[in-house]
């Protein structure tokens, strides 16, 4: 899910700085994203993944070999990591002294409403590849945006965790939805705000962080790849 997000109405847990609910996180399991991480990576690859949560998809990509770090402003989300390096920071903000095989940007975070805030994440993302390095990132595409409308429903299921995404506002390319989750008796709901952006747009703001799309790594184009620009000579 995107950032710019709020909690109410919540069954009981922790919730995190951003509005999420970790006993709901904790509990969704992945849903083949791992494999299509691991099939797009080298084989034990050094993998620093920006707004890890729980560890969805940290934990199993640990498990299928590679060394993964994990960063996230909840140590509450923190807490959950298995056979994963923690880092508790918030990802526009992070600087570690080091460089990585894969930094991965899941969760649809490219679609923050913030402008500003995504160009952040992107310039993380950029500063800690290492020469060769790629981008593995998730977004919403534009078709995903246009197949919605406002007042409707959608209802899924991951593991134990029904979930329903109500279209409150779609106005100016954002968003604005509400997302209940349920586990038995508890609920929890969010409220959240995307940007829809165009191809055109995420290739400008790849650019613009001196990062150049690569390719797509699933039919849905959900997931794509991206690798650094060389730096331009003189500047």
């Amino acid at each position: 899910m995107p950032t710019e997000r709020t909690s109410y109405g919540a069954g009981p847990g922790p919730i995190t700085p951003d509005g999420c609910a970790v006993d709901v996180y904790a509990q969704l399991p992945p849903n083949g994203e791992p494999e299509i991480i691991h099939r797009a990576v080298p084989p034990g690859a050094r993998i620093l993944e920006l707004g890890c949560g729980t560890g969805r998809l940290s934990n199993p990509l640990a498990e299928l070999g590679h060394r993964v770090v994990g960063v996230d402003e909840s140590a509450t989300m923190l807490a959950h990591l298995r056979g994963v390096e923690p880092v508790a920071a918030r990802i526009e903000d992070l600087r570690l002294n080091e460089q990585f095989d894969v930094v991965l940007l899941a969760s649809h975070l490219i679609n923050t409403a913030s402008d500003e805030q995504r160009r952040l994440f992107l310039r993380t993302c950029r500063r800690h590849l290492g020469p060769g390095g790629q981008l593995v990132a998730q977004w919403h595409p534009p078709e995903w945006f246009d197949s919605l409308r406002v007042g409707t429903s959608r209802e899924g299921v991951l593991g134990p965790v029904v979930g329903c995404l109500d279209v409150l506002d779609m106005a100016d390319g954002l968003l604005t939805a509400e997302t209940s989750y349920q586990i038995r008796e508890d609920v929890w709901i969010q409220r959240f705000t995307a940007r829809r952006l165009t191809d055109r747009q995420l290739t400008e703001e790849l650019s613009s962080a001196g990062l150049d799309q690569h390719q797509w790594l699933d039919d849905g184009r959900q997931w794509f790849t991206a690798r650094r620009l060389p730096p331009v000579v003189g500047a």
